[in-house]
């Protein structure tokens, strides 16, 4: 479920500030730069990178793909884990399970390989793009594809002081002809816009509103 935080406390009224393009970074240079916050996995004598996606319902999907790029990706729901699941790519067959926060990779062979559910977030939040807004709130910004749909959007990351993440996911059509604002920082709006080929950190000053979060989802 997700967690709304501060509800906004009031409309944006007419003639309000003009947005401000605080940053932008190119979509491309974005996704090149995923690969980097995936973390490496080796079994069965094949290298993988295994990260997390969210779908549109904001659910967390591992993602396991080969090191080497190319076709033969993987995807699947991290709440339906507990259950199993098989991942085959060339020739070796790997069996997936989750338990507690321990993602287990077997092969029939015997290899295996463990992956942590929370260090897969660590890792996203400490090796992705980093942005903070009105000087108070630090975001990792990472591309995100979802698993079924491939809509491609931005997911959010933030930590909180006693470590606990919360993210909120947005998909590039929400963000092209108007910002998705994310917070209200002592009468400053920040957000996300995408109107073309770069991802854009906006702000804009506002009357009327009290501090804010936009709904999140705890992980």
């Amino acid at each position: 479920m997700k967690i709304l935080l501060m509800m906004l406390m009031a409309a944006v009224p007419a003639g309000a500030a003009e947005v401000v393009v605080m940053q932008e970074a190119p979509l491309l240079q974005l996704m090149a730069e995923r690969d980097k916050a995936c973390q490496p996995v080796s079994i069965g004598g094949q290298n993988f990178l295994a990260t997390v996606n969210f779908d549109e319902d904001w659910e967390s999907w591992l993602t396991l793909k080969p090191a080497g790029g190319g076709l033969g990706a993987g995807a699947w729901k991290e709440a339906n884990l507990a259950q199993g699941a098989v991942y085959r790519h060339d020739g070796l067959e790997i069996n997936i399970k989750e338990s507690g926060d321990v993602i287990t990779l077997a092969t029939a062979a015997g290899d295996k390989a463990e992956i942590s559910s929370a260090g897969l977030f660590d890792k996203l939040y400490n090796d992705s793009m980093k942005f903070t807004f009105g000087g108070a709130v630090t975001y990792a910004v990472f591309r995100n594809v979802a698993p079924l749909s491939e809509d491609e959007g931005t997911v959010t990351l933030r930590r909180s002081p006693e470590g606990q993440y919360f993210y909120s996911v947005t998909r590039d059509a929400q963000i092209v002809q108007e910002p998705r604002w994310l917070l209200a920082v002592n009468g400053v709006l920040y957000g996300l816009r995408a109107p073309g080929a770069s991802l854009q950190f906006v702000s804009k000053e506002i009357e009327g509103y009290k501090p804010f979060l936009q709904p999140e989802r705890a992980r």
